[in-house]
């Protein structure tokens, strides 16, 4: 009796699954081993999907309320010249001064700590110089900026520093000269950061501001309208590097003493920096001359071996799959993984690592762009390595489409307009090379399938 109900059990189970696998609308089998027996049902591959690329320029990013700011310039032999600056308003803290009257400036210095000590995208060891301008022209809180936004200035800086090299592990020590019988003592240790020290009559602009402005964040940044801060650039660096703008320990520090008391009592009040007013990160990618702008400008409808990824609203990847809708029909796939190879010779030099994901978005009917939906982070490639036919590793993005090609399969999706591969972000200054050379295994692009017949 226990035998017959044994398989009984086993045969209304098998019932069950037949049933499951006729009436879904979206089938799709996981490979987790939690939905199928695989010893029981036979998988099939398919490997030679095509897949088509040509590099195209990214999109216009929003740029503001950033909390990371991106300072810094670099020239590389593929990807050209890119400089990344800041605009900035600078608020009033919580603790609202009434005026400074009687008092006397001693210095006005911006202060710009890094966000870690890693904050840097690239060797950053060759001198540069940063410089500072006054806006002249409003911000507006609330207002949505872009990448390659600009704001107008007043033609002379406020501040530079001159030959400018980062230290991001090295504590800043400040000075009190006014301890110890006049001896300098170094105090109050900061975490790394950005020093420029700003012009007197800049300071005393901020010494001087009317009472009545000191009242309100809204009156000050009419009076004073923010900061412009980038580098020269007739002096490019080998760099970029990243500062936590969202904090106010981002600040201009003004110190003053009251003349009137006939002792140095120096203090300091703080305009601060943060995202309740506007940062915008400012990028400018000039790529005359490169392999980039000959692939910017002579696309091959074949599709291009070699395609270019970089931020800060550089460049992307348009990609076709044009043989998709050419798989067998009546078919669940169990894995579908997008593999996209990378010129692993960048890695030669570990300051230019390559981004560690990379987002793919569908072009969908109406030319708009749409996010993938589904579980196990579709649209999204990451870093990692395969096996090539040498049994060697090569390094390359993953991307998981299980269930997005099953929807294509399914009709949910067409398929007709492409995709796009990038990394657009403005708060870092990453590249890659994508490979598709068919000539071997570890430099094409393939759409590897995994599938079960449904009848």
């Amino acid at each position: 009796m226990k035998k017959i109900l044994t398989k009984l059990c086993y045969a209304m189970c098998a019932v069950m699954l037949l049933f499951h696998l006729n009436s879904c609308k979206d089938p799709v089998v996981t490979d987790k081993g939690n939905t199928l027996n695989f010893q029981n049902i036979s998988l099939y591959h398919i490997d030679t999907c095509s897949v088509i690329f040509n590099t195209i320029p990214d999109r216009t990013l929003i740029s503001s309320g950033v909390t990371t700011g991106v300072l810094g310039s670099m020239n590389d032999i593929f990807f050209g010249k890119t400089f990344a600056s800041i605009y900035a308003q600078c608020l009033l803290s919580s603790v609202q001064p009434t005026g400074f009257p009687g008092d006397v400036l001693d210095s006005a210095v911006l202060i710009m700590p890094f966000s870690s000590t890693t904050s840097k995208y690239g060797k950053c060891d060759k001198p540069i110089d940063v410089v500072v301008y006054e806006l002249a022209q409003d911000m507006l809180p609330g207002i949505t900026y872009y990448a390659n936004d600009g704001f107008s200035v007043y033609g002379q800086p406020v501040g530079i520093r001159t030959n400018y090299i980062p230290d991001l592990s090295d504590s800043v020590f400040f000075i009190d000269p006014f301890i110890a019988d006049n001896v300098d003592v170094p105090y109050h240790g900061q975490a790394p950061m950005l020093r420029v020290r700003l012009t007197n009559a800049f300071g005393n602009k901020l010494l001087n501001t009317p009472d009545s402005t000191l009242q309100s964040s809204l009156y000050f940044i009419e009076y004073f309208k923010g900061l412009y801060i980038t580098t020269n650039p007739s002096k490019v660096g080998d760099g970029l590097m990243y500062f936590n703008v969202g904090n106010t320990t981002c600040n201009i520090s003004m110190y003053y003493h009251n003349a009137a008391l006939g002792v140095p009592d120096t203090s300091v009040f703080q305009f601060q920096m943060s995202n309740y007013g506007v940062l915008v990160n400012h990028w400018d990618h000039y790529y005359g001359g490169t392999l980039v702008q000959n692939m910017l400008s002579n696309p091959n409808p074949a599709g291009d071996k070699v395609g270019y990824v970089q931020a800060g609203g550089g460049t992307k990847l348009k990609m076709t799959l044009p043989t998709l809708k050419n798989l067998p029909p009546n078919i669940g796939i169990t894995k579908a993984e997008l593999i996209v190879p990378i010129m692993d010779t960048l890695l030669s030099d570990p300051s230019y690592s390559p981004p560690p994901a990379l987002t793919m978005y569908r072009i969908d009917d109406t030319l708009g762009v749409d996010a993938f939906n589904g579980n196990n982070n579709q649209g999204v490639g990451y870093l990692t390595t395969r096996v090539d036919n040498n049994n060697l590793n090569y390094l390359c993005y993953v991307f998981n489409l299980t269930e997005y090609v099953q929807r294509v399969l399914n009709g949910y999706y067409s398929n007709n307009n492409g995709y796009y591969i990038g990394y657009s972000y403005t708060v870092r200054g990453d590249r890659v090379i994508i490979l598709n050379d068919p000539a071997k295994l570890s430099t094409q692009c393939k759409l590897k399938i995994t599938y079960t017949k449904l009848q």
